[in-house]
């Protein structure tokens, strides 16, 4: 049988609801992002996600709540001590009570709050706490923090935390000084304290070749994710892997296409994200956005790439803009989808409603 044939025979395969193997994972990624093949990869993965999720999308939007030159030293990230020039901040919980509420009103069912790899715990979780008690009951207060241990995530889950953000990264223990174990491990305790487990194929670069990428992403098939997808490292300024470069836009939604592939039939995922935001991995199987700020007040800050001086967002290392929930929604409309649904899939929303005025959501996202 010919490759193309082969892949023919893949999707066909996967349009009636079977999971794609590893080795079919690493040959629809060893495809040139260019070619006829992945192409088609691509649509097949959106119009299976499309059935798959009711065409609805989830925004969960993300706080750097705090940032400081990092121990953990990763040769990716911007707050590496060896490379960085940030100076420690902390938001206070004003600031981030208020940014939550504009997630809201933008339609975001939850928020990420985000650490550094080492972080005051009982900071964070009075955080968490006072967060639960002033944001709207339907905004779910999710983790993004460094390794923890059970009766930390037990903690955190009863000051009202429902889920965490957690990777053994590519190449976790060369580009960092995690060890992938302990990594494992968190990602273990963190289903295992009943919260739902977030992650990502991150942060991918153009010198991770398919059976790496294979490798990564099935912990996520083998383990019980409540979201899976796929994320672009952005090559930072002065850090050693800089001169590495960035994947295109097409290459991540091919990634994507088969992270949603690989996942069908997984009941407790409910969503396939894609990050940075961008149309090419909407059309290609990804489902959710994570937004930078909530809903522009028509005052400003929110525009202005200066905002992420206090508290992080992805835009503070790009040097752009940071992305709104109108961004979200307005590229979300552009792809076709109709409604914005919650963490378990079910709709609260329709995209075309007038976000002017607020919605009426009940307690249990009806």
């Amino acid at each position: 049988m010919t490759p193309d044939k082969v892949v023919e025979r893949i999707l066909k395969d996967a349009s009636r609801e079977r999971a794609i193997t590893r080795s079919e994972a690493v040959l629809l990624l060893s495809m040139p992002e260019d070619s006829l093949e992945a192409a088609l990869l691509r649509a097949q993965a959106n119009a299976i996600s499309r059935r798959r999720f009711g065409n609805r999308a989830l925004l969960l939007g993300q706080i750097g709540v705090d940032m400081a030159p990092c121990a953990g030293d990763c040769a990716f990230c911007f707050f590496a001590k060896s490379h960085t020039g940030i100076r420690s901040s902390t938001l206070p919980a004003e600031e981030i009570i208020e940014r939550c509420q504009r997630f809201a009103a933008g339609g975001a069912r939850g928020v990420f709050l985000m650490t550094m790899h080492r972080f005051g715990f009982e900071w964070f979780l009075d955080l968490c706490a006072t967060l639960r008690r002033s944001i709207p009951a339907q905004m779910e207060i999710l983790a993004n923090v460094g390794d923890v241990t059970a009766g930390q995530l037990g903690e955190l889950r009863a000051a009202g935390v429902t889920g965490a953000y957690h990777v053994c990264r590519l190449r976790e223990g060369v580009d960092s000084c995690m060890a992938p174990s302990e990594r494992v491990a968190t990602i273990e305790r963190i289903i295992g304290a009943g919260l739902d487990w977030y992650t990502l194929c991150e942060p991918i670069g153009p010198e991770h070749g398919p059976k790496e990428l294979v490798d990564q992403i099935w912990l996520g098939v083998e383990l019980p994710c409540r979201q899976h997808g796929a994320m672009q490292r952005f090559p930072v300024p002065r850090s050693p892997l800089f001169h590495k470069g960035q994947i295109s836009l097409s290459r991540l939604a091919q990634i994507t296409a088969v992270i949603a592939l690989a996942t069908t039939g997984k009941q407790g995922l409910k969503s396939i994200a894609v990050n940075v935001s961008n149309l090419v991995g909407l059309f290609s199987g990804a489902n959710a956005f994570f937004p930078e700020a909530g809903e522009p007040d028509g005052q400003g800050p929110t525009r202005d790439s200066s905002a992420a001086k206090e508290g992080f967002t992805t835009a503070l290392w790009r040097r752009s803009n940071e992305i709104t929930t109108a961004d979200c929604r307005n590229m979300l409309i552009a792809a076709g989808f109709s409604n914005l649904m919650d963490t378990q899939g079910r709709p609260i929303r329709p995209l075309h409603d007038d976000w002017s005025e607020p919605a009426t959501i009940s307690a249990t996202g009806g």
